[in-house]
């Protein structure tokens, strides 16, 4: 999954995914948000419009699990450096009713060249690695095994595989997320849990390449994109009957001005369009 402002991240995602056993035995395609301006031998390309200029994580996995000829599907995103064993170890673990993902992600905290993202695997699968090897590179957030209602990274977080008929089995993904700070990998993660769906954690390295999140070209920061996602949050919260005191710390946290007149006000808007 691609978006073309983060066209540094997928060329360091492909190298690292070109290092693996069995990656020209894969259909490879890449689900575009926007106008395409990079090109990879043996790759598909799916491009996925915008509703009213919104981006929709429904839309794109849907995208890539129906263009899928096989079985078996990995979602990843394009920004995701992964060890070079790491698809032969997942290809074994799916199965129907299974996401197979991994809970050590890492944040990159700047841009590293490919070779040293490389050394930091070896580092970390000789046992070698250090604080001060991570000093100033990445910071540590963790994936969540089971589902959290809150903001964090879960099983959908990017990274995670299975099969098309759990997929469908499940619904897919709920449409009604958009934008940035979506929960949408959220709602599905409590969605797989609730159909009985089991999670395998495999442990390995996961390094979140860095890239600034923008709107219409203008990059977001950190209370920018909060709020973008409260909205979601507030969805999510109704959606499956939890106190909307949850999304009301939530909106503390975007420091709105009066933060349960904006929680009240967006659910009847919510309540009103269902």
């Amino acid at each position: 999954m691609y978006s073309p402002d983060r066209k540094s991240a997928l060329e360091a995602t492909v190298m690292c995914l070109q290092d693996m056993p069995g990656y020209g035995l894969c259909q490879k395609t890449l689900v575009i948000d926007g106008a395409p301006n990079v090109v990879f031998e043996d790759w598909d390309l799916v491009q996925v419009p915008r509703l009213d200029g919104q981006f929709c994580w429904s839309h794109m996995w849907e995208a890539g699990v129906a263009s899928a000829r096989f079985d078996k599907i990995w979602y990843l995103d394009s920004d995701r450096l992964l060890p070079k064993n790491y698809l032969e170890r997942l290809s074994d673990m799916i199965d129907e009713g299974v996401f197979v993902f991994s809970s050590n992600h890492y944040l990159l905290l700047k841009e590293l060249t490919v070779e040293q993202c490389k050394d930091l695997f070896a580092y970390y699968e000789r046992g070698e690695m250090t604080c001060e090897d991570f000093l100033g590179c990445a910071r540590f957030e963790p994936r969540f095994r089971e589902p959290v209602h809150g903001p964090g990274k879960n099983v959908m977080s990017g990274n995670t595989a299975f099969t098309k008929e759990t997929f469908y089995q499940i619904g897919g993904v709920d449409p009604w997320y958009r934008g940035h700070g979506a929960f949408a990998d959220t709602d599905f993660h409590f969605s797989a849990k609730v159909a009985g769906c089991e999670f395998v954690d495999l442990g390995e390295a996961e390094f979140h390449y860095p890239h600034p999140k923008r709107h219409n070209e203008q990059k977001l920061g950190t209370m920018e994109l909060r709020r973008l996602g409260l909205d979601n949050y507030i969805y999510y919260c109704h959606k499956w009957g939890l106190p909307m005191a949850m999304a009301e710390n939530v909106a503390h946290e975007c420091n709105l001005k009066y933060p349960a007149k904006y929680v009240e006000k967006k659910l009847r808007e919510i309540k009103s369009s269902r």
